[in-house]
């Protein structure tokens, strides 16, 4: 467990990373409108903090053996392992649906980014019936 919980530290660490970057650039890259510079800070800003949280919170339950416990039996118990796949696959679904909803209205107002959503609505569902293949083959 505690191994795992080092990787998760580690890929926390690196999304600080990505997150600040972003930041930077925002802030830094001449010629990006105003809409741009503070979407790229927004979702630099976004990524950071909830990096760091969750490196705390990892980074606590490492150095406590009780916390590293709940922490272990967070991870592990078969409950909250299918209420997550089950909050997961609702909110791919309601995601796809309000894609395809604004995919069809953006062809009315602006054809290629309408078209460019749904090529991407079309690439997650290819990735779903690959991932469901793989994952039916393996169970």
């Amino acid at each position: 467990m505690e191994k795992k919980l080092k990787n998760k530290c580690i890929i926390a660490s690196i999304l600080i990373v990505i997150g600040v970057i972003c930041i930077y650039l925002s802030l830094n890259i001449v010629g990006l409108s105003e809409l741009q510079s503070n979407f790229i800070n927004g979702f630099g800003t976004g990524l950071t903090v909830v990096s760091i949280v969750v490196l705390v919170k990892f980074i606590m339950a490492l150095s406590n053996p009780e916390k590293l416990k709940k922490v272990g039996i967070e991870f592990t118990d078969e409950r909250l392992k299918q209420i997550r796949i089950k909050s997961m696959a609702i909110a791919f679904r309601i995601s796809l649906i309000l894609e395809a909803f604004f995919s069809i209205l953006l062809v009315i107002f602006d054809y290629k980014l309408g078209m460019y959503l749904g090529l991407l609505i079309t690439y997650q569902i290819i990735v779903f019936a690959v991932a469901n293949i793989v994952i039916s083959k393996k169970i």
